[in-house]
């Protein structure tokens, strides 16, 4: 089996300081699901239920909190936030740019806000 995802038939998402394109869901398939956006905020403090992430770094300079820690990111650095661990991240001067992987796909219903 072979799936490709095109962007320009991705979906879009976001919220004030974060704004991005899905270019599969869950209903697409269920074990992995991908993303690309942009950050000029905070992104929140989350954890999820069931999804390992994966976060590439494609421009800009952030930072990651992971269970607390801070974690200086900047251009093709990857950052392995595990399930259950909570965490936030952030742009620093200017934008972040971040592709991201859900392993499983993202589930809203499996996201727990913590702030």
């Amino acid at each position: 089996m072979v799936l490709k995802f095109k962007l320009k038939d991705a979906h879009k998402f976001g919220w004030k300081g974060l704004k991005g394109l899905a270019y599969n869901s869950k209903e697409d398939f269920k074990r992995a699901s991908a993303a690309i956006f942009e950050v000029t905020g905070r992104h929140g403090k989350v954890k999820s239920l069931v999804s390992d992430r994966i976060y590439l770094v494609l421009e800009g300079r952030g930072e990651f909190i992971i269970n607390g820690k801070k974690v200086p990111v900047e251009k093709n650095d990857v950052i392995i936030v595990p399930k259950n661990t909570p965490y936030d991240y952030k742009a620093v001067k200017g934008k972040l740019r971040l592709f991201l992987v859900h392993a499983p796909a993202f589930d809203e219903s499996k996201e727990v806000k913590l702030e």
